[in-house]
C-alpha cells in the first residue's frame, strides 16, 4: 500500500490496482504529470497545488505558485519531503517506477494508467471526487457533465466507424 496518512484517512485503488491512504481533505498536491497539472488547476485547485515538474508549464499564468520537484523522471525526493504532500499524483507511462516506489514509501502516491477514454474519465473523476470535495468525497463531477462525456465518446465513436 501507498505511504501517506494511516488514521483519516480513506483507501482507494489507484489506476494501477494499488491501495493508497488518501486523506479525507486534499490540501497540498504534488503533481508529475504536465496533463494531470493542467486537470488540477482547471477544478479549481490553485491552492492546493504546491509542487509541480519543471514540464508542467501550463496553465503559465498560475503554475509559477508551485514549486518545480525536478522532472517527470527525476525527482528531486528533498524538495517533495519539504512540501509535506498530501497526495501525489504520478503515471504509469510519465513517471519511472524506482522514483514513485520510493516516494510512495513516505507519502500518498497515486498512479492513473491511461489507454481509453474511459480510463481518462475515470482519472478526471477520482482526481475531482478526492481533491475538489473540501470536507470528504462527494460524487463528481455532476451528472450533466457526465453526459457530457458520454456524448462524446458516443461522437468519437461514429467517426470511427466513417
Amino acid at each position: 500500500m501507498s505511504g501517506g496518512p494511516t488514521d483519516g484517512g480513506r483507501r482507494i485503488l489507484d489506476q494501477m490496482g494499488r491501495k493508497v491512504v488518501v486523506p479525507e481533505r486534499v490540501r497540498r498536491i504534488v503533481s508529475l504529470v504536465p496533463s494531470q497539472t493542467e486537470l488540477l488547476y482547471d477544478l479549481g485547485l490553485s491552492a492546493e497545488v504546491v509542487g509541480r515538474t519543471s514540464f508542467c508549464i501550463h496553465p503559465r499564468e498560475k503554475v509559477d505558485g508551485a514549486r518545480v520537484v525536478g522532472g517527470t523522471k527525476r525527482f528531486r525526493f528533498d524538495v517533495i519531503d519539504e512540501l509535506h504532500p498530501d497526495l501525489i499524483i504520478g503515471n504509469k507511462e510519465e513517471n519511472y517506477v524506482e522514483g514513485i516506489e520510493r516516494l510512495a514509501e513516505s507519502h500518498a502516491v497515486w498512479m492513473s494508467d491511461i489507454e481509453t477514454l474511459d480510463e481518462a474519465l475515470d482519472m478526471i473523476r477520482t482526481v475531482g471526487i478526492w481533491c475538489t470535495a473540501r470536507s470528504g468525497p462527494k460524487p463528481w463531477p455532476p451528472r450533466s457533465r457526465c453526459g457530457s462525456a458520454l456524448s462524446l465518446r458516443r461522437a468519437n465513436a461514429v467517426a470511427w466507424r466513417i
